[in-house]
């Protein structure tokens, strides 16, 4: 749990959760590095105006320091301090959406950067996964296409467990 209103998955296995994964491998070079080298084609042909792996990797790693200071700022304020909190980063996940459903699948974004989340409530939400998005569609790729499988994944283990809104979910992460 970040502040009043982030949470994050920790997958089996891994030693950070979702959130503290991700912005270990945003300041990481080397994972960057390996990343930009074998999606290469992407980061040339696609929407952003950077085109080599050095330029790729500063502006990650800028874009991941402004991304992770804004959530954590916002998830500290409480309800009455927030007016949009959370709500200004988090959209939902297909553009083309029009009502909230719920346990909504949402992205944050920042550039090519991307945290996938669960919408638990207003201002509150569920940390998924997340990654470096440099194609239009998610299913253009598999590193994407995993991470549309992680947030329904997890969507759906939250429904089996009945936790579909602020309160189950703190009970359940209080144990």
């Amino acid at each position: 749990m970040f502040g009043e209103n982030l949470f994050a998955f920790k997958y089996s296995g891994q030693s950070d959760d979702e959130l503290r994964r991700l912005f270990n491998l945003w300041a990481d070079p080397e994972y960057l590095e390996d990343f930009f080298e074998n999606n290469k084609s992407d980061l040339i042909n696609g929407y952003y105006d950077i085109h080599t792996v050095e330029g790729a990797i500063f502006e990650t790693y800028d874009h991941a320091v402004y991304l992770e200071n804004r959530l954590l700022l916002l998830s500290e304020q409480s309800s009455s301090e927030q007016l949009k909190g959370l709500e200004e980063i988090f959209k939902p996940l297909h553009n083309s959406q029009t009502k909230i459903l719920q346990l909504n699948k949402c992205k944050a974004q920042q550039n090519w950067l991307r945290l996938y989340a669960l919408r638990v409530d207003k201002n509150v939400y569920i940390i998924t996964g997340g990654t470096i998005k440099l194609t239009r569609t998610m299913q253009e790729r598999a590193h994407t296409m995993q991470e549309l499988e992680k947030i329904s994944q997890c969507r759906e283990f939250l429904l089996s467990k009945g936790i579909v809104g602020v309160e189950s979910l703190i009970e359940e992460t209080e144990i």
